[in-house]
């Protein structure tokens, strides 16, 4: 996995100028329910009851969050199906190298949704050199990419 994320921030620095990190992060593979509970900050058992039908819904449909990093710990949580073989699989490590390049270098944003135009520019990008992208890959469209990445939404 170090080859990869080595391969990874390299390409982010050269195509973005992102500074390369000291150090990669740490990978975790956990379900994508788990990954869920957890982008919507639900850590206590009432908070994830709450936010259950939510997640089932969104699993069920397939838009389920598949991958996030955590800053504090310098880890990127990775979904238990996540296996790496596919441009689109990569591209999900592509779009967190992305925060973890970010936050190494202490760089800001105006929200955290901001934080996130960067890293989709990337993702897509990367599944452009496979003749792939955000939309075909992802269903993620033009609009959801400007709702997703732009501050008061």
């Amino acid at each position: 996995m170090d080859a990869l994320l080595t391969t990874i921030a390299l390409w982010l620095s050269l195509n973005y100028g992102l500074p390369a990190a000291d150090a990669h992060p740490q990978i975790e593979f956990v379900p994508a329910r788990e990954i869920a509970f957890l982008r919507y900050n639900a850590i206590t058992p009432e908070a994830r009851i709450e936010i259950a039908p939510r997640v089932d819904a969104l699993i069920k449909t397939g838009r389920e969050t598949v991958a996030l990093y955590f800053p504090t710990r310098k880890v990127i949580l990775l979904s238990d199906r996540w296996t790496g073989r596919t441009p689109a699989d990569l591209s999900v490590l592509v779009h967190e190298m992305v925060h973890h390049l970010q936050y190494s270098a202490a760089l800001t944003y105006e929200c955290g949704a901001a934080r996130e135009a960067l890293a989709y520019e990337a993702q897509d990008r990367w599944l452009n050199l496979f003749g792939s992208s955000l939309m075909s890959e992802f269903e993620i469209d033009a609009f959801t990419l400007k709702v997703s990445t732009s501050c008061g939404f």
